[in-house]
């Protein structure tokens, strides 16, 4: 059996149009980058040795790609 942990993330940067619930998602503890589709685009944001107030491990905003349609 995987032990597989998820924990909040907070993404910031980026767009500023990209809304605040989707600024907070669920990640794998494990993950470095993350993805947010939105308007047709991919957000990317990574991992930085960075924490909230709260101890919530930070994601900066990195590049858009688009969505190949």
């Amino acid at each position: 059996m995987t032990d597989v942990r998820y924990e909040e993330c907070r993404l910031e940067g980026g767009p500023g149009y990209l809304p605040d619930n989707l600024r907070n998602p669920q990640v794998l503890m494990a993950e470095n980058k993350v993805k947010v589709m939105f308007y047709n685009a991919w957000e990317h944001f990574e991992r930085m040795d960075e924490f909230t107030e709260t101890g919530v491990p930070i994601f900066r905003w990195t590049m858009q790609t688009r969505a190949a349609e």
